[in-house]
């Protein structure tokens, strides 16, 4: 703009000079003209002054000096002063500074003099700004004009982040160290740009916004930015290579230590209609992974990805789930999980929604820090869809898959993943704790705003229950169990039996009812059941326990149970031998003992000072014992009521031993430590 500016003082009528320099050529060596002030609509030169120097030679030498030059909106704020060109000469229609100097002013900030430049013919103007020292940098201005086109040069180097502050928005973004390299080439034509390369080195830069969400520390960047302009349409491309310090943008932090992160991209940007093509773009981070595609942004009402098309690859998931999923995690129901093996996945986004989705994956170990499950060795293909007439099934294979401490062995699911449902597409059996879960049945619904729903119906065949209840941390129990799974559902977060749950052990059975669970999915479930017991096998119940050995059977119930966070909180339960039961009742010495400790009878103290401590089994004629738990205490009862206690066994045949309760009412959880002492002790407990 000030070329345009001098342009003006050129076009002075010559017959000013022509008058002032004639008559007296014989006797001046030089002239000086003070022009004072030339204004424009939008600019202003003020003291302007032009000097002739040795008229006798020629060419003459001009000497130009201008106080200040005041530039147009949005350059205001920037002015150019004591203009002084020492080297200016003006003849056939050329005017030109070939030694200069000159110095910037704003409100904000000042430079020293820098050299300055400039050269005007008839068809071409250009200029140029070196050693302009600015914020600790070096800064050099080239600029050129032929006719309409316009090219526009400025280099910028180890300009230092700290003092480069002061021309930011305070509010915004604070640097606070660190060195900025930039240069810029652009040409155009009148006020338009028509294309321009940017290029910006950053090195060690450290800064954040006032609201932390996006920082920097010792950020080292380079980044080159071309763009072409046709037709109203930008064209673009882009690279970026992230090599060294950390970067903060919420919620990610990323450190390059020993890494490369490369951004490549190019698109279109339509400045009218305020949208964003990226026509390909590919962000690879060594060491973790690949992210590639298309998208497409509109940026009218705030920013929002109309489409987009993308493609990750990882063969490093734990990398990529400790830098770029666990950030999303948290707060989350996903928190604390963690992702190793190999990855590659495509997916297809369409107004911010996520619309199709295929992944493979090898390798996949999945962990949860809460303990909640993990899986090991997973393999598989998951292919999505939010059509309603998708078909392609997805496959999920695993070596070895835990929920909470219950072990599941090898197994394939094929499923059939639509919309908001997941379908098991054929029967298929998991290997547990020594026998077999079937499901038959499977069907998940996602409802908006609302726990999804679920269906579920299988069997269960000659499982362990000696392992299942060692990994739930049960009093242990021995033999298997076997039978058929109602229909169980899951719907307005709550878990319930669609019949009557049948479960055959120890040539008895065991019928589970009215189970209902709520919360179960979260860190405190609650559950609900009733339980009859019909003519167990005492000798296989008790036959690998360390408890003690009895024969007989067994009967009862457990009513109105109720569990928090897998803890018994209220039931009423009984276990003691059926009426009209016709079996062998025997019980052993050590059975004796450990049963006389749990209702603190003396029958213990009996058996070690009298002569049955000789007999390794006695008769007995009924056991039982009952419990009503209530606000952590159990009341407990037997059989039948005695003057000092409750019986808990009578006696019966030769030899006989009656076992008394005299403690009726029990702390639960010190109930549930004697029973695992007794269950994990070899040698006879006498209290």
């Amino acid at each position: 703009m000030w070329l345009r500016f001098l342009e003006m003082t050129c076009r002075l009528p010559w017959t000013i000079i022509f008058i002032l320099i004639t008559p007296t050529a014989h006797a001046l060596n030089s002239v000086s003209l003070n022009v004072g002030t030339i204004a424009g609509s939008q600019w202003k030169l003020e003291g302007v002054n032009i000097a002739l120097a040795d008229l006798s030679q020629n060419p003459q030498k001009l000497a130009l000096t201008i106080a200040k030059l005041s530039l147009p909106k949005p350059f205001n704020d920037l002015n150019l002063v004591n203009i002084r060109c020492t080297a200016f000469t003006w003849q056939n229609k050329e005017l030109m500074c070939e030694q200069g100097r000159a110095e910037m002013r704003s409100k904000q900030w000042q430079s020293p003099t820098a050299n300055f430049s400039f050269h005007v013919t008839e068809k071409r103007s250009s200029f140029k700004l070196t050693d302009l020292h600015l914020a600790g940098g070096i800064i050099a201005i080239d600029g050129e004009e032929q006719g309409e086109l316009w090219q526009l040069q400025i280099d910028a180097k180890a300009v230092d982040g700290k003092s480069i502050q002061q021309l930011l928005p305070q509010d915004r973004f604070k640097l606070k160290g660190g060195k900025i390299n930039v240069k810029l080439d652009a040409s155009g034509s009148y006020a338009r740009v028509n294309e321009f390369t940017l290029t910006a080195g950053l090195n060690s830069l450290t800064g954040q916004t006032k609201d932390g969400r996006l920082a920097t520390e010792a950020l080292v960047l380079e980044s080159t930015l071309n763009a072409q302009h046709n037709n109203g349409l930008w064209q673009w491309q882009s690279h970026s290579d992230f090599n060294g310090g950390a970067l903060y943008a919420e919620p990610l932090y990323i450190e390059a230590a020993g890494q490369n992160i490369i951004l490549d991209a190019q698109g279109d940007w339509n400045a009218s209609n305020k949208r964003v093509e990226i026509k390909s773009a590919s962000y690879r981070h060594s060491k973790v992974g690949e992210l590639s595609g298309s998208a497409t942004v509109q940026y009218k009402d705030g920013a929002s990805l109309e489409k987009s098309q993308l493609s990750l690859n990882s063969d490093n998931l734990q990398g990529l789930s400790e830098i770029y999923l666990k950030p999303f995690f948290e707060q989350t129901v996903l928190q604390g999980v963690t992702l190793a093996g190999h990855l590659k996945a495509d997916f297809s986004i369409n107004d911010q929604s996520l619309t199709a989705l295929a992944a493979s994956f090898n390798n996949l170990d999945v962990k949860d820090a809460a303990g909640r499950g993990e899986i090991q060795g997973g393999v598989g293909q998951l292919n999505w869809s939010n059509d309603e007439t998708f078909s392609l099934p997805s496959k999920f294979a695993w070596q070895q898959l835990q929920v909470r401490a219950v072990p599941i062995g090898p197994a394939e699911l094929s499923l059939l993943s639509r919309a908001d449902s997941i379908r098991l597409l054929k029967k298929t059996q998991l290997p547990f704790l020594g026998g077999a879960i079937a499901i038959n049945q499977f069907n998940w619904q996602a409802k908006k705003q609302q726990d999804p729903e679920l269906s579920f119906e299988g069997d269960i065949s000659n499982v362990s229950l000696e392992q299942l209840s060692l990994a739930l941390n049960w009093t242990p129990l021995s033999g298997t169990i076997s039978g058929h799974i109602p229909r169980v559902e899951y719907s307005n977060k709550t878990l319930s039996l669609g019949g009557e749950l049948t479960v055959k052990v120890f040539d008895g059975e065991v019928k589970i009812s009215n189970l209902a669970s709520s919360g179960l999915f979260t860190d405190f479930p609650k559950f609900h059941s009733d339980l009859e017991i019909e003519n167990l096998d005492l000798d296989q119940l008790t036959g690998k326990f360390k408890f003690g050995g009895i024969t007989g059977k067994l009967s009862g119930y457990v009513r109105q149970l109720y569990m928090e966070n897998w803890h018994p909180v209220t039931f009423f339960a009984w276990l003691g031998t059926p009426e009209n039961d016709d079996s062998r009742h025997r019980i052993s010495q050590k059975a004796v003992q450990n049963i006389a400790n749990i209702g603190g009878g003396g029958a213990a103290d009996l058996l070690s000072k009298s002569f049955l401590r000789f007999f390794e089994t006695f008769g007995y004629d009924k056991l039982g014992l009952g419990c009503y738990l209530h606000d952590g205490v159990c009341q407990l009862m037997g059989v039948e009521a005695r003057e000092s206690g409750y019986a808990i066994i009578t006696g019966g045949g030769l030899p006989r031993i009656d076992v008394i309760g005299y403690n009726p009412r029990v702390d639960w959880n010190v109930l549930m430590d004697r029973l695992k002492r007794i269950s994990t002790s070899d040698e006879v407990i006498v209290e």
